[in-house]
């Protein structure tokens, strides 16, 4: 009984230190070992969904609720910063600061080119939403194209 209750104590005080990140993709994948193939886990987020996190790990993150502790969620799939905060590390760069580089735009450069551009609006409307709904490659599917390419090391 003691023990059941220093469980509970101690699984209290490890969400109440959980640090919460908000979930950013719909249909991100939610796995049981921190990699992208393999089994996935049974709980499921949805874009907007706070999660909280035990522990970040080569750019996974244990997942405190959901999950219990047995889930894990890649940084690609949530953010810990403000809409459009920039950062200097490349190391610590949000998913949004990829995708801008990716178009050749820090989040000021955007900012400028669609105000200077708004007959684009609807254009950029488009691809926001996509970047936002759009899922992950299933798992299986992922699996088969890394045996296909005798990637990963045989894993």
């Amino acid at each position: 009984m003691v023990a059941r209750w220093m469980a509970a104590v101690a699984a209290l005080a490890a969400l109440a230190a959980a640090e919460t990140v908000v979930v950013k993709r719909e249909g991100a994948r939610v796995m049981k070992a921190p990699r992208f193939f393999g089994e996935p886990c049974k709980v499921t987020v949805a874009s907007g969904q706070k999660v909280s996190l035990l522990e970040r790990s080569n750019g996974w993150a244990r997942l405190a609720a959901p999950g219990d502790g047995r889930c894990w969620l890649h940084e690609t799939a949530w953010t810990d910063r403000k809409a459009g905060e920039l950062v200097g590390n490349p190391a610590t760069a949000s998913q949004r600061d990829i995708e801008l580089a990716g178009r050749g735009f820090s989040e000021a450069e955007e900012k400028h080119f669609r105000s200077t551009n708004p007959d684009l609006a609807p254009d950029f409307a488009i691809i926001d939403a996509y970047v936002t709904r759009s899922s992950e490659t299933p798992a299986d599917e992922l699996a088969r194209f890394l045996s296909a390419g005798q990637l990963g090391g045989g894993k």
